[in-house]
């Protein structure tokens, strides 16, 4: 499982031109489990070329609306969020999570 990331270490790296996944998750919902556990399908994948950011949006809420007011995108949960060169690259949610799209962008 990944660590949760603090708020001023996101502000660092979403201002790096490094890519970024970025999970926004909620521990209490079904299908954020499910969306979370297929992209741990591909753990190693994801280490290997980017950042991964996993945000408890319910212990971290003002680290999930950071993320929301930076990247201008609206919130959901569970939210994956891939950015790169400072742009979003891909945003999905819910049942559109799926690894296959992640591997499609890294």
């Amino acid at each position: 499982m990944w660590s949760n990331t603090s708020l001023e270490t996101v502000e660092e790296i979403l201002t790096g031109d490094a890519p970024v996944l970025i999970f926004k998750h909620s521990y209490r919902c079904s299908i954020s489990s499910m969306a979370l556990g297929r992209i741990e399908k591909i753990k190693d994948i994801i280490d290997a070329k980017t950042t991964f950011i996993l945000v408890d949006v319910i212990n971290q809420r003002d680290l999930s609306q950071k993320i929301e007011k930076k990247l201008v995108i609206t919130h959901a949960s569970p939210q994956l969020i891939f950015v790169k060169n400072n742009i979003v690259q891909f945003v999905d949610s819910h049942m559109n999570i799926k690894a296959s799209k992640v591997l499609d962008h890294l």
